[in-house]
């Protein structure tokens, strides 16, 4: 049992040594104003991955979000894992897809909603040195069902290459 163990430790310390990792995220700030009443969001995402190979990765967000809209505030929390697809490497530029999941939860007073997702989400890197990239995700295949506790239950199906859905991150690759 202890020869299986210290293989077993052996594997996963090589795996990690030669491991390329990255982090990153994004952050965001919203600021609308409709009639008198003001809207202000702020949104943050710090992001993990780790490349497998040249093609494919997989990676981890999680997210807080703050809403004030008015007198009403919104606290929310996303998960969303990925697996990501590189399909065409340039020099300096990839172009790739990711498969993500996502679960979010939000808190407005009383009310709170639990919501899962699948999606597609094309995107392209922009490699600015060895250990930087500049990521930005260009709309969205999606599907998402929210359920409001003790309330209406929703979907949501979302296509489209348009700003709509547009993303932006920096990684630093370790």
């Amino acid at each position: 049992m202890k020869k299986i163990l210290m293989t077993l430790v052996a594997v996963a310390m090589a795996t990690t040594m030669n491991a390329q990792w990255y982090v990153g995220g994004g952050v965001g700030y919203n600021h609308m104003k409709i009639a008198d009443v003001k809207t202000n969001t702020f949104k943050i995402v710090p992001e993990v991955g780790y490349n497998l190979d040249e093609k494919w990765a997989v990676g981890l967000g999680i997210g807080y979000t703050y809403k004030k809209s008015g007198d009403d505030k919104t606290n929310g929390f996303t998960i969303a894992p990925y697996l990501r697809h590189t399909f065409v490497k340039w020099e300096k530029v990839n172009l790739f897809c990711d498969l993500g999941l996502a679960y979010d939860y939000t808190k407005a007073g009383d009310v709170k909603t639990n919501t899962f997702g699948v999606g597609l989400f094309p995107g392209l890197a922009v490699n600015l040195n060895e250990k930087i990239s500049f990521v930005t995700k260009i709309g969205a295949l999606s599907y998402a069902h929210s359920k409001v506790t003790d309330g209406p239950k929703g979907d949501d199906f979302n296509i489209g290459l348009d700003g709509s859905s547009l993303q932006f991150s920096v990684y630093y690759n370790l």
